[in-house]
């Protein structure tokens, strides 16, 4: 028998439990509410979820360049910032070792609770092995992954299925598996990923993979294989239709999660007749293909690589690429799309579009297609670029269409760059302005600001002389700031500095610049190399920063991370 006072504090206990119980289910709603509408510190501790959080969450990096608009920011990094990133204080913590290339930028899941291991800051890597890896992103000792699977077999470099065009293919080496960089769905705890693969029966196929956050376990009854076909009479077409062929077909543009959907965009390798630009969706929840489209149904080519980047996606579900060269129609009325910028519904059909004024002098290999589509925070406009080297600034409820007497139909037009831009492009709203930097090949780092809804042609700010200019194909960018704040922030830069790295393998040098004032570098790795040298730069890869902490892919086996430095004893 409980004595009074024991009976007492008992039920003041259950009372108070009771209580407790009130408030989460007012906090989490009915039982069949989406963790999406959950607050973000109470997200539930269940096996690969995220655990609670207090006030400053790290953020997450769940897609390439941050953010289905493709800004390049990470606009939460509280840790790093322009007066603690220098040669004293800064440089390389760890690396851990993979498998193969690193094609794919890395991601990022801050406080994620993996099966049997416990909660770890993770961050994802793919290789062109095929495979994946999820590491603990924070400790240095921790070099094993928390898991690790390899998806079926890669496909050998050189070979003589690929190219042909321009001579043996050469524009990737070693091996092609995942090439283009997955897309995490936190709703879910799922990592999509696209795989390349030569079967035991010589067979090609892309494979789409749904795996868990917490032990890499495939889900959604994944993978599929990548396959449909389109109305049309163009190249490859027959009985009226065009198929897809997946050995003709290079899976680089990294992967779109919007609408509910993973949107899986292809071009060819090197140029390589016959292809089509090709964008597939497929439903995320039970990978079932829901759409297809094709940029040139009733012509050639009109490939959709994009130096990397994947579609972007605004906050009404629309989708925008930018398209290379081929076969053209739209102006009058057809339905070929190459050398353009296109608009497109969840569905996948063509909702706007705008090609250049000079599209039949970009035939040559001259495309628009180098540089992904950027929407620009806060306005209705998107910016992209090509090789010439132009910038393009579009209203995205308005794009144009085209105008063979001039792009004056459209916001803005202008040539910016020395060498072709191809990927290095970033965007920060910070204390001096709105302003897009950008480093294109033979040219060095520049930030144009945007006023009264265009871009100044005269930049900003810029990097100093005493810095070599980029090699080819220029360098890759990101930036970390904390919101707009004043000296929080950085432009990251990695950059291939000895040779023509879109054809070879280069050495790499990681730089860190204030994005306030790009004469200002704070820090890079050849300052101290013994101890912070990257390695071999990682062809179209941006770094990825998190949580104080720089993720650098490589070409030399290993993802390279750097962060403050360990005091001194």
């Amino acid at each position: 028998m409980l004595y009074r006072p024991a009976l007492r504090r008992a039920v003041s206990l259950l009372l108070l439990l009771s209580i407790g119980l009130v408030l989460i289910g007012l906090l989490l709603g009915p039982p069949e509410a989406s963790i999406l509408n959950a607050p973000r510190w109470l997200s539930r501790g269940l096996g690969g979820q995220r655990l609670a959080q207090g006030p400053g969450t790290p953020v997450d990096v769940l897609t390439q360049h941050n953010d289905p608009g493709r800004t390049g920011a990470n606009l939460n990094e509280t840790i790093l910032n322009t007066t603690n990133v220098n040669i004293r204080t800064f440089g390389k913590l760890f690396t851990r070792p993979v498998d193969g290339q690193i094609y794919a930028q890395p991601l990022y899941v801050s406080s994620l609770n993996i099966a049997h291991k416990g909660v770890h800051d993770v961050v994802f890597v793919a290789t062109m092995h095929n495979s994946v890896y999820a590491f603990d992103a924070d400790n240095p000792t921790a070099s094993a992954p928390l898991w690790h699977l390899t998806l079926g077999a890669s496909i050998p470099v050189t070979n003589a299925d690929f190219g042909g065009k321009y001579g043996a293919y050469h524009d990737i080496k070693v091996e092609i598996g995942i090439v283009s960089t997955p897309v995490i769905d936190l709703a879910s705890n799922t990592i999509y990923v696209l795989t390349s693969n030569r079967d035991g029966d010589g067979r090609y196929v892309h494979r789409l993979h749904a795996l868990d956050l917490a032990t890499g376990a495939e889900k959604f009854g994944g993978p599929v294989e990548t396959q449909g076909s389109v109305p049309g009479t163009g190249v490859d077409s027959v009985g009226g239709r065009v198929t897809f062929n997946n050995k003709q077909q290079l899976q680089r543009p990294a992967l779109l999660l919007a609408n509910g959907r993973v949107y899986v965009a292809f071009g060819p390798y090197a140029d390589t007749d016959p292809y089509h630009g090709w964008i597939l969706a497929y439903d995320a929840r039970t990978l079932r293909r829901v759409a297809i489209f094709n940029v040139t149904p009733n012509g050639g080519a009109g490939g959709i690589w994009q130096s990397g980047w994947g579609p972007a996606a605004d906050e009404n579900g629309n989708v925008y690429v930018s398209t290379s060269n081929g076969d053209w129609n739209a102006d009058r009325g057809g339905p070929n799309y190459a050398q353009s910028i296109i608009k497109l519904g969840a569905d996948l059909t063509v909702e706007d579009w705008y090609t250049p004024w000079d599209v039949a002098s970009k035939a040559d290999d001259q495309d628009l297609g180098s540089t992904g589509v950027m929407l620009i925070p806060g306005t209705d406009l998107l910016f992209s670029g090509d090789k010439y080297p132009n910038f393009y600034v579009l209203n995205r409820d308005n794009l144009g269409h085209f105008n063979p007497h001039g792009d004056t139909q459209i916001v803005q037009r202008f040539e910016a760059m020395k060498g072709p831009i191809q990927g290095g492009v970033a965007f920060w709203d910070g204390p001096t302005g709105a302003q897009v930097y950008v480093w294109s090949a033979f040219d060095s780092l520049k930030a144009f600001r945007l006023d009264g809804g265009k871009f100044l042609t005269t930049a900003a700010s810029q990097i100093t002389s005493t810095i070599p200019l980029a090699d080819w194909p220029g360098c890759m960018l990101s930036v970390s700031a904390n919101g707009n704040a004043a000296g929080s922030g950085i432009v990251w830069a990695l950059c291939p500095h000895n040779g023509d790295a879109s054809i070879s393998t280069a050495d790499a040098t990681l730089r860190a610049f204030d994005a306030s004032d790009l004469s200002k570098e704070l820090w890079n790795s050849g300052q101290d190399p013994a101890r912070d040298d990257v390695g071999r730069w990682a062809k179209f890869n941006a770094p990825t920063i998190a949580n104080g902490k720089v993720y650098v892919p490589t070409f030399s086996g290993y993802l390279a991370v750097y962060g403050l430095l360990p005091p001194a004893h």
